[in-house]
């Protein structure tokens, strides 16, 4: 059985993508159109439509006609949303920029569709109606055939997963509009990982120079971070002490870089209260993180430490970095479209496609750092980790799926989730 999703776009499309992701349906979401003619239903690619069983988005709605013809057991989902809401979207992303990027077949559908390329609202407007009124005119009296629901509205699983005969997830339903999130910029996460890194890196200095009464304590800029005098000052409590007190300080900075990027997206720290699972279960995003991985090294010379950022989406995680702010070590990636790692100012190296080439660690303390040498392809026989939680995974995690590799369960062999009841891994692999 195939399933299409008709809606015009900015109605929900994506959230219904993943959804149907979500319910184990190999799903493609915009699969985009290399010529286009009105009707013709080779303006999709033949080969996505044998190979997927649900596809979303441009040229889909156009060809919904076509599509009810060639597969007659196939069931169509309408996304629809209130229609003030919906001009606003497309009149911020139909601009006469996107348009001039855009290929001539899109434009060609546009044209077809919409009757412009560049928004109008009183075409747009137009169009709408007499889209879902043509939608519906098509599958009227066809019970079980068409779905029409509104995500935007807050209808999820309730009317999808019956329409499916599909048990409903344990998960939330894909937010409406994810456009914002998806738009974050990974070099902005490495960069904020690297203003924290390096700010620990300077304690960890002062917190050696300090012990050895070495005159050159003075020479570092205090000033910097306003917690870097306060951690010296009470070295006096011994290295730990100053290590738990850099890893707090590390953590309000890290959690108000990631709420400045986006203060939409909840934050779970192993060093902040975390809310209990019946709320935070409801989470669709949220950040993952780990301002001091490995705080026993941060406490002797070898410094094997680092500074874990992760944005997980339902459950997967999807951004993913790992610093190593004392060898300048940065591995960073973004689910489906690679990764790389970067020694301090050289170039970076595409994870997946080199050998390791950063300076070999001995037993590192940061359980992130593990996985990622696992991941590149570390020399180690055993690629166990039999106990560790959920922020030191879940950047690594993205890392290993860069390099061509998956994080499993011990246990069930099945790969790795987040936003558990219980944020422990008991065993997990990364193979």
């Amino acid at each position: 059985m195939k399933i299409f999703g008709i809606g015009l776009s900015k109605t929900g499309t994506s959230s219904l993508a993943q959804a149907l992701s979500i319910l184990g349906y190999k799903t493609k979401d915009y699969p985009g159109l290399s010529h286009y003619a009105p009707g013709d239903l080779s303006s999709i690619d033949t080969k996505l439509l044998e190979e997927f069983d649900a596809l979303t988005d441009t040229p889909i709605p156009s060809l919904f006609r076509e599509l009810d013809a060639k597969f007659p057991d196939a069931k169509f989902i309408l996304t629809v949303r209130d229609k003030e809401g919906w001009l606003n979207s497309c009149k911020k992303q139909f601009t006469q920029k996107l348009a001039a990027k855009q290929s001539e077949a899109h434009n060609r559908l546009f044209m077809d569709l919409y009757g412009c390329t560049v928004f109008d609202e009183e075409k747009f407007s137009a169009t709408y109606n007499i889209f879902v009124q043509a939608v519906q005119d098509h599958f009227k009296d066809r019970s079980g055939k068409l779905l029409i629901i509104d995500i935007a509205a807050g209808e999820g699983w309730e009317k999808l997963c019956p329409f499916l005969s599909k048990p409903v997830p344990e998960i939330p339903f894909p937010k409406a509009n994810v456009t914002r999130i998806r738009w974050i910029n990974i070099d902005d996460l490495v960069e904020t990982a690297k203003v924290v890194g390096n700010a620990l890196v300077r304690t960890h200095k002062l917190m050696l120079a300090g012990e050895s009464h070495q005159s050159e304590v003075r020479s570092f800029p205090r000033a910097t971070i306003d917690w870097l005098q306060k951690c010296y000052l009470e070295l006096r409590g011994g290295r730990s002490y100053a290590a738990a007190h850099s890893a707090r300080a590390a953590n309000v900075i890290l959690t108000r870089q990631l709420l400045r990027l986006n203060a939409d997206i909840p934050v779970i720290s192993r060093l902040s209260n975390i809310p209990a699972h019946p709320e935070r279960r409801q989470w669709n995003h949220f950040w993952l993180i780990d301002p001091l991985d490995g705080i026993t090294g941060f406490a002797d010379k070898a410094g094997n430490f680092s500074v874990n950022v992760a944005l997980i989406e339902d459950r997967k995680p999807i951004y993913g970095v790992v610093h190593a702010p004392l060898d300048g070590i940065t591995y960073y990636a973004v689910a489906g479209k690679g990764g790389f790692m970067t020694i301090r100012d050289e170039q970076p190296k595409a994870l997946g496609d080199t050998q390791p080439g950063h300076p070999a660690f001995v037993a590192p303390a940061s359980i992130a750092l593990q996985m990622c040498m696992l991941a590149e392809g570390g020399t180690s026989d055993d690629c166990r980790v039999p106990h560790s939680f959920e922020w030191h995974s879940a950047a690594a995690h993205v890392v290993a799926l860069a390099c061509g590799k998956r994080v499993l369960d011990c246990d069930s062999s099945v790969e790795l989730t987040y936003n558990k009841e219980s944020l422990e891994n008991l065993c997990i692999t990364v193979e």
